[in-house]
């Protein structure tokens, strides 16, 4: 059975489209890109100064359809 990739619009994934997505997810964990990304909101929150998306973060958001976001506050450190 030949499988495709998940549209945004569509509600459920392949078993394949997930592990390949999390597969992603590990990399950007890996290489300790600026990000937050939350799975099941499909979700991903950059800080405010990050002017260029790494390949990866455009990766989920054209073909899983993924979200990006800034942060709404500065960190702030005491």
């Amino acid at each position: 059975m030949k499988t495709f990739k998940g549209h945004p619009r569509v509600r459920g994934f392949s078993k394949d489209d997930n592990d390949s997505r999390y597969k992603i997810h590990r990399k950007i964990r890996y290489r300790n890109i600026d990000c937050k990304i939350f799975a099941k909101r499909r979700t991903i929150i950059i800080p405010i100064e990050m002017t260029e998306l790494h390949p990866l973060l455009l990766e989920l958001i054209k073909d899983y359809g993924h979200k990006i976001q800034t942060e709404a506050f500065i960190k702030e450190t005491i």
